[in-house]
């Protein structure tokens, strides 16, 4: 799971990012009400992921802990699928590009050394 970063025209339209990331831990920070109906308290939901990452680590690093462990697959004649899922404009497309790259380029790299 990796965290899109909260966008400018979002920050400029008074919005707070309520999600924090902590590997493998992805939190939700949700503004609630007392029972007296004037009270604010932050109600904070933990979620576990294998691994989570945030906006501000690389895609170098979601790669090498979930996709490059299980390229050896590929060689054994195997198949692999990286399944993406999230809101439109989360960042599924730049990531899945960034993951692509990588991939083929260690594929081409091992494959080198596999011939």
């Amino acid at each position: 799971m990796k965290k899109r970063p909260i966008f400018s025209n979002e920050l400029a339209a008074g919005e707070i990012d309520v999600v924090s990331v902590t590997n493998p831990k992805v939190i939700i920070h949700e503004c609630k009400y007392k029972v007296d109906g004037i009270t604010k308290f932050i109600d904070n939901q933990n979620f576990d992921f294998d691994n989570s990452f945030s906006e501000d680590e690389p895609t170098e690093d979601l790669y090498r802990f979930s996709v490059e462990p299980i390229l050896d697959h590929v060689f054994n004649t195997g198949t692999i699928t990286i399944f993406a899922y999230g809101q439109t404009g989360s960042g599924k497309t730049f990531t899945m590009q960034g993951l692509q790259n990588l991939a083929v380029q260690d594929l081409f790299e091992r494959g080198i050394d596999y011939w």
